[in-house]
């Protein structure tokens, strides 16, 4: 939902807009803490069942944070300042 790039829909804006900011404070503090070579990414967990992705999500929450874990681990300063989602693919911002 914070995506500009990914944005078909419309509507929710409030949410897109929180979104969005934290995306830009992501891009902006990995900048300023690379010369510390601190990693500072985005994650997404996926549209995960729980009780705000109810029951038509697609994955679980194990599935989501054995993924997320998993590309925090794999993680390298080449990460630096980007967005991934829980199964490792890059997402546009």
């Amino acid at each position: 939902m914070g995506s500009i790039d990914d944005n078909g829909l419309g509507g929710h804006y409030a949410y897109r807009a929180s979104k969005v900011t934290m995306n830009m404070f992501t891009k902006s503090l990995s900048v300023d803490l690379k010369s510390d070579n601190i990693i500072v990414m985005t994650l997404h967990p996926g549209w995960v069942i729980t009780d705000l992705g109810g029951p038509n999500a697609l994955i679980n929450t194990e599935t989501s944070v054995t993924g997320l874990l998993d590309v925090f681990n794999k993680a390298d300063m080449s990460f630096n300042g980007k967005f991934y989602d829980y199964a490792g693919k890059e997402r546009k911002w």
